[in-house]
């Protein structure tokens, strides 16, 4: 219901207006009277009525008076004068001052009723063009941003000539005809501990890191007109920034990128607790040659991997390094040991650590180079020690001495002699947490005699367990703790293993990849391929 102030040193006119006019029945209620124009002004403030009727001749300040000093609130509230003074003057005087209607006292109901009726078909008629437009605006803005993250999406999957870019959907979408582009990708890492975690409360996790890389993103490129940001959750792990610069000078873009780009590093693993790969692209000039930058940038991220993390590693300073650690140590050895420690097997991390360390101290790899892979492998080490029942003691102390100690190492032999320590000390105690021959043996056995063998069948649990001869939540428990996942993770990794391998042939359809290893509905198969890669079969097979 609409509200009106009456403004009138006539208490007589004042009580003759409360007492005579049915406002309810038009749908109007009186929120306060005033007996001056100053009073009424203040009545307005504190009660903000949603429009005034007001006498013209009162002390202290008159109805034209005090129509300017509420139009100087709010222009939009409709002021109605009533004067006791059949003077043409004051007609026009109303009228220039914005008044909306001028009625001569006393009058008659039905006045009062018109002009009341009208005032109010304007406040609600103009009510309703606002709410239209807000809304209006609103849908337009979330059109624009839905079409911005279609068109960066295809930009980073598929090559585009420039003439082939839609200009219009580039102008309504609000972004610059033409501009530089430069990717910077940021994969979060979803450690074993957080692999085991609820969905949801991954979610939740991957949201708020959404919200610190837009937050600071917002907050650091205010200052800086000629360059701005889109953020794109391209996968359930990864984050894709696209810069856009439109003339900013190059020396100051990169840097200000690179530093703006640690402090959200810094502030996702304090805030968040996550580990980041982060790599950044070089820069290109168009839209059409984002997909350039963006496949640097993810050649970046493989190179964060191997070394120091929550660290930005640049395309153009990354490359020497990733050919010279190619000509001396194999990535495969590297990435085998990560998967190693990551899925627990420490007796294999040993193996594999031996043989790669044997590698290291060969002769020839550089001390940064060697620093860089020891990193990784102890970043990794840690991570996995926290995440297991193994816990910080066997890695010896925590990331920050463990990384600061292989800076410390004056030699590769040095560091190699002290990575062999730690990798023994975590097999040995993890050897010690084994309940002994016959637990390794009969999850082997449903490693090996069904999982490796028959993956490609329906199987359960419960079927295993009833031709092992054991209980089922036995079986259960005591394979999470040796392999550190339940049953069924395991089973749905193994499966994607084999199903990227069928993919990589090139001859079988998705669903086609689905029965042949062991799902039985293909949309299924899709979500869980892209939960354990971060993308659909189909969108692996393009990569």
């Amino acid at each position: 219901m609409n509200t009106i102030l009456l403004v009138d040193d006539d208490r007589y006119v004042t009580d003759g207006l409360l007492k005579h006019i049915p406002w309810e029945d038009m749908g109007v209620r009186i929120v306060g009277t005033a007996a001056d124009g100053a009073e009424g002004l203040s009545k307005f403030r504190e009660l903000r009525p949603d429009f005034v009727i007001t006498d013209i001749y009162m002390p202290t300040m008159d109805g034209f008076q005090l129509t300017e000093a509420i139009h100087a609130i709010d222009p939009h509230v409709p002021v109605v004068i009533l004067s006791g003074y059949d003077d043409l003057a004051n007609a026009r005087k109303a009228v220039s001052t914005g008044i909306h209607h001028f009625l001569l006292k006393p009058p008659s109901l039905s006045e009062i009723e018109f002009v009341v009726r009208e005032v109010l078909q304007q406040l609600n008629e103009s009510q309703e063009r606002d709410e239209l437009l807000t809304s209006y605006l609103q849908q337009q803005e979330m059109v624009r941003r839905s079409m911005k993250d279609a068109f960066f999406r295809d930009l980073l999957s598929t090559r585009y000539e420039a003439d082939e870019l839609p200009g219009k959907r580039i102008a309504f979408m609000g972004l610059p005809e033409s501009t530089a582009v430069q990717a910077l990708t940021l994969s979060l890492v979803r450690s074993d501990a957080s692999a085991r975690r609820e969905e949801r409360e991954w979610q939740l996790l991957r949201f708020g890191t959404g919200n610190i890389i837009r937050e600071m993103l917002n907050a650091g490129l205010s200052g800086h007109p000629l360059l701005t940001a889109e953020v794109l959750e391209y996968s359930d792990q990864e984050f894709v920034v696209i810069f856009l610069s439109d003339g900013a000078p190059e020396a100051d873009r990169l840097q200000f990128i690179l530093q703006i780009s640690d402090a959200m590093l810094k502030n996702i693993l304090q805030y968040m607790k996550l580990s980041v790969l982060a790599g950044l692209g070089t820069l290109r000039r168009g839209y059409h040659q984002l997909m350039g930058s963006y496949l640097e940038s993810r050649s970046a991220v493989e190179i964060a991997e191997m070394n120091e993390w929550n660290r930005v590693y640049a395309y153009s300073e990354q490359e020497p390094h990733e050919s010279e650690a190619s000509k001396n140590v194999s990535v495969d050895a590297v990435r085998h040991l990560h998967d190693a420690i990551f899925q627990k097997q420490w007796q294999l991390a040993y193996e594999l650590w031996s043989k790669l360390g044997a590698e290291l101290a060969g002769g020839g790899v550089s001390l940064p180079v060697c620093k860089g892979v020891c990193s990784g492998i102890a970043s990794a080490l840690w991570t996995a020690a926290q995440a297991s029942d193994i816990g910080e003691d066997a890695a010896g102390q925590g990331l920050e001495e463990l990384l600061l100690r292989l800076n410390r190492s004056g030699s590769a032999r040095q560091m190699i002699d002290w990575m062999e320590e730690t990798v023994a000390r975590l097999v040995a105690r993890h050897r010690e947490q084994q309940t002994g021959k016959r637990s390794n043996a009969l999850v082997n056995s449903v490693i090996q005699d069904y999982i490796e063998r028959c993956y490609h069948e329906e199987l359960s649990l419960e079927r295993i367990a009833a031709n092992l001869h054991v209980n089922r939540n036995y079986l259960s428990q005591l394979f999470k703790r040796v392999t550190g996942e339940p049953f069924v993770n395991y089973l749905n990794n193994y499966r994607i293993r084999k199903a990227i391998e069928l993919i990589g042939t090139g001859k079988y359809m998705v669903y086609e990849i689905s029965e042949r290893v062991g799902f039985q509905n293909s949309t299924y198969f899709s979500q869980v391929f892209k939960s354990i890669t971060g993308y659909s079969p189909s969108e692996y097979n393009r990569l």
